[in-house]
């Protein structure tokens, strides 16, 4: 039987926005996200905020953002490859427990 392999999918829940600057609307500064591993019955997660520096020459209106764009920024600002690494971890320990918790009777 082959190994499942870990499934990894972001999660943004929410976008914090200045209301308008640079004569823009709605401008991102900062995103709420989830990083999500899955491995058939186990799973872990990793959430955070990311900042968002203004580019007025790269700025995206809001009612144009995809999930997309938003997903490169984090991928661009984040060190995706330690997130799976820390993850994955976590996942081979669910897998393969070292400890256990004992509740005494007493």
């Amino acid at each position: 039987m082959a190994k499942s392999k870990i499934s990894y999918t972001w999660v943004i829940q929410a976008l914090d926005a200045k209301i308008s600057q640079d004569s823009k609307d709605n401008v991102i500064y900062n995103v709420h996200w989830g990083y999500n591993a899955n491995k058939g019955d186990y799973n872990s997660n990793i959430y955070g905020t990311y900042g968002v520096v203004y580019d007025k020459d790269n700025f995206i209106e809001y009612d144009k953002l995809k999930k997309s764009d938003v997903i490169k920024w984090l991928e661009a600002g984040l060190d995706v490859d330690a997130m799976k690494s820390s993850l994955s971890g976590r996942i081979d320990k669910q897998e393969n427990p070292t400890d256990v918790s004992l509740k005494p009777s007493w």
